[in-house]
């Protein structure tokens, strides 16, 4: 899912203001490049805005499975103010770019718009990390001290957690009850859920009521009501190779080999196949067509980069909650 943005400037303003006077100017020296990084959670709300003294080129990424993936990518800029809603929980990073031999002043500032439901003291940020025995999972602070774990009891198939950070959903080799929730506040295991297949995907709903599981050998994929673990599945016309939460409440994204499905959730159905999604360059966005963009021109897109993330040894980003 691109990121979304909102733009302010209008063009009659931007001489008036790109070189108004500011004492928070910085100096980018000859190909020298400014960083800035933020934790964010999914939709939540980052605005920045930005001048310089001359063109520069300037980007917004986030790195999945180590490869950059770039919601923004803009050269032989100026001014821009915009605000960022994050598409997924990751670390996001604004950077500027001097790609020429003379010196720049480069003046920026940011905001966190949206606050998190918990207050920042009590939450550590941290990556849930597999064991290598495939048997735990590892709560690794960014010291890669290990503040605490999930001691599972079986063969850990994949895991993710939902947008908040606050629930983690576990598939595990066991038919027993393959399919594990936990709190992650109390690290307390809420309910086991027993599915007739192993399930190696898994994709919370927007609103967190939902947990959408399936895997690569079979054309069914099943919704689960987090409340009462009730189950409805849906026969696609293709196997899934992927799940995302879709650009609308309510959506699913599937990606299947050479197509993109998009599925309501409730009711339960597919309603597009074919379909195309939001792809964002500097200040356009379009809707194109996935696997043209993501397969043919190497556009990176969070549908075609890699579903295992969760079992790489990065890990999934979230946040470890101190007892208080």
């Amino acid at each position: 899912m691109a990121g979304q943005y909102f733009w302010f400037w209008k063009p009659d303003q931007l001489t008036k203001e790109t070189y108004a006077e500011n004492t928070d100017w910085q100096l980018l020296k000859g190909l020298e490049m400014k960083e800035e990084c933020v934790n964010l959670q999914s939709g939540q709300k980052f605005e920045y805005s930005f001048k310089s003294s001359a063109e520069l080129s300037f980007n917004i990424h986030f790195h999945q499975q180590g490869v950059p993936i770039y919601l923004q990518n803009e050269k032989d800029i100026v001014f821009k103010k915009g605000v960022l809603v994050a598409p997924k929980k990751s670390q996001f990073c604004l950077m500027w770019v001097n790609p020429g031999m003379e010196e720049i002043r480069l003046s920026y500032n940011t905001q966190l718009l949206t606050q998190l439901e918990y207050p920042e003291k009590n939450r550590i940020p941290v990556h849930f990390k597999v064991s290598a025995d495939k048997q735990a999972i590892r709560i690794v602070a960014d010291s890669d001290l290990e503040l605490s774990n999930l001691q599972i009891g079986a063969n850990i198939l994949n895991f993710v957690l939902n947008n908040n950070s606050t629930v983690l959903a576990v598939s595990v080799a066991d038919l027993r009850g393959n399919l594990l929730i936990y709190d992650v506040k109390t690290l307390q295991i809420i309910t086991k859920v027993a599915i007739k297949r192993f399930s190696t995907l898994l994709a919370f709903s927007a609103d967190n009521r939902f947990l959408i599981v399936g895997d690569e050998h079979t054309a069914k994929i099943i919704r689960i009501d987090l409340k009462n673990s009730r189950q409805h599945s849906l026969t696609l016309p293709l196997l899934p190779l992927a799940l995302m939460t879709g650009e609308e409440p309510g959506e699913l994204l599937v990606r299947a080999e050479r197509e993109v499905m998009k599925i309501q959730l409730e009711p339960l159905k597919l309603i597009e196949r074919n379909a195309r999604i939001e792809f964002t360059f500097g200040e356009e966005t379009i809707l194109a067509d996935p696997d043209e963009f993501c397969t043919a021109h190497g556009v990176p897109h969070p549908l075609f980069t890699p579903s295992e993330e969760a079992m790489s040894t990065e890990g999934l980003q979230g946040y470890y909650f101190e007892s208080k």
